[in-house]
């Protein structure tokens, strides 16, 4: 067995060439061979069927091509697309998996024909796969990756979310997973044998927002950046919510998960969002955690991002240098795990397949810097060109004055502090409880 020339792929990961078993008496298939050589695909000859079929297993053709002469040797079922050689004779049963049959003097451009279908066939498989796959992570939660204190807690929630009926809403930054969660909560409940309905809210108007609720009559209706749903569409919605039955469990009324990136209650008080639709959204409120919160799982989340990226490419699966994983593990994140995803993904096409370490995670190219690296050196207004070591006052006690400045400057409000000092809520309470900080 003798395998001519690699395959070769080009942009998109589409496939330029194809992977051909050819399964025939020697010379028997010669000029078909010829053709798909001369095209620069990538074939395996050989006379022996049982030797064939083991090696594909190790390495999935997208054709195999077999001298009908072998059919009898064949099992009834082949797990990829089959065309027989031969020239047409009566033939035992053929194996069911087999798509017809070639004539042995085939044209080359007929055959270049069925070989692009064998391609395309082989490239939905594996979508397909991928999509199977990643309803399974997203039915029993491995999806969202991470074992951090955080992200338990918040599998948790959207598990006691899933077991009810009860309106959701999604918060939390752009990046951090809220469309995730809101799938998870779906697929764990009594309707997650059920096609989510989703409804993009910034272009949604009354009309949309009627037909929405009508397909998700018996499913649930995923409400996107509900914050931008325009008024009179608010209107439709809080008219819907009204008129439905309060004690739940008719499940012809469509499930409602809303996820929003902004503090409802600031649009409230701006007069940018009802009232009233707030309160029946805030019915089961769930609060996704950011990056910089869960700060364990970075190299988690790092290592199963560059899985995806090789699997999705032609390189290997590389892996990080101790130096990037500590830069990952550094960096403030304000994107949240969108950024981090984007990140790896430039990272891994500089690298080439290989290690990803620092320089391929920082520079122009990325946008990313370290925060120390980030900050300007020039001296702020009023500083003095000669710092003293008097003048230099223990972390803590500078850590602790910033921290009250700013539960002071927000009136106690730790999510905009927390925001504004570029740290998680959970590590500001933290903080609180460790300098007796007062929040009013």
């Amino acid at each position: 067995m003798s395998t001519a020339l690699a395959a070769g792929k080009i942009g998109n990961n589409v496939p330029s060439t194809g992977r051909v078993f050819v399964i025939a008496q020697a010379g028997a298939a010669s000029t078909i061979v010829q053709a798909l050589n001369s095209r620069g695909h990538g074939v395996v000859e050989a006379a022996d069927i049982a030797g064939a079929l083991a090696a594909a297993m190790e390495e999935p053709p997208d054709l195999l091509l077999i001298d009908e002469s072998l059919v009898a040797e064949l099992p009834d079922h082949l797990a990829w697309p089959t065309l027989l050689i031969g020239d047409g004779h009566a033939l035992p049963e053929v194996p069911r998996s087999c798509l017809g049959r070639i004539p042995a003097a085939m044209p080359p451009e007929t055959l270049e024909a069925v070989l692009s279908l064998a391609v395309d066939l082989r490239e939905v498989r594996l979508r397909c796969g991928e999509l199977e796959h990643l309803f399974e992570g997203v039915r029993d939660g491995s999806a969202m990756v991470g074992r951090s204190p955080a992200i338990r807690r918040l599998h948790g929630v959207l598990r006691r979310a899933a077991d009810s009926d009860a309106t959701v809403l999604l918060e939390g930054q752009p990046g951090t997973g809220k469309s995730l969660a809101a799938r998870i909560v779906h697929c764990k409940s009594r309707r997650g044998h059920r096609q989510i309905e989703v409804l993009a809210c910034d272009s949604a108007d009354p009309e949309a927002m009627n037909a929405a609720l009508t397909r998700a009559s018996d499913t649930t209706l995923l409400m996107e950046d509900v914050d931008h749903l325009p008024a009179a569409t608010q209107a439709v919605l809080v008219r819907h919510l009204k008129e439905r039955p309060q004690h739940g469990g008719d499940a012809r009324q469509p499930r409602i998960i809303a996820t929003t990136a902004a503090h409802l209650p600031e649009l409230v008080a701006r007069g940018a969002f009802r009232e009233d639709l707030y309160y029946r959204l805030h019915v089961f409120p769930v609060v996704v955690p950011t990056l910089r919160e869960r700060v364990d799982d970075i190299g988690l989340l790092a290592a199963s991002i560059l899985e995806r990226c090789a699997a999705q490419g032609s390189s290997k699966a590389a892996a990080f240098t101790a130096s990037a994983l500590i830069l990952l593990e550094s960096l403030p994140w304000p994107g949240n795990v969108g950024q981090l995803e984007s990140a790896i993904r430039r990272a891994h096409a500089l690298a080439g397949g290989g290690p990803i370490d620092r320089i391929h995670l920082l520079g122009p190219t990325t946008g990313l810097a370290p925060a120390a690296e980030t900050m300007s050196t020039a001296p702020a207004a009023g500083d003095e060109d000669d710092i003293t070591e008097d003048a230099i006052r223990p972390f803590e006690e500078e850590e602790q004055r910033l921290l009250g400045r700013a539960l002071r400057a927000t009136r106690g409000n730790v999510r905009r502090a927390a925001q504004l000092l570029g740290i998680g809520r959970a590590t500001l309470y933290r903080k609180i409880q460790q300098y007796k900080l007062r929040l009013n």
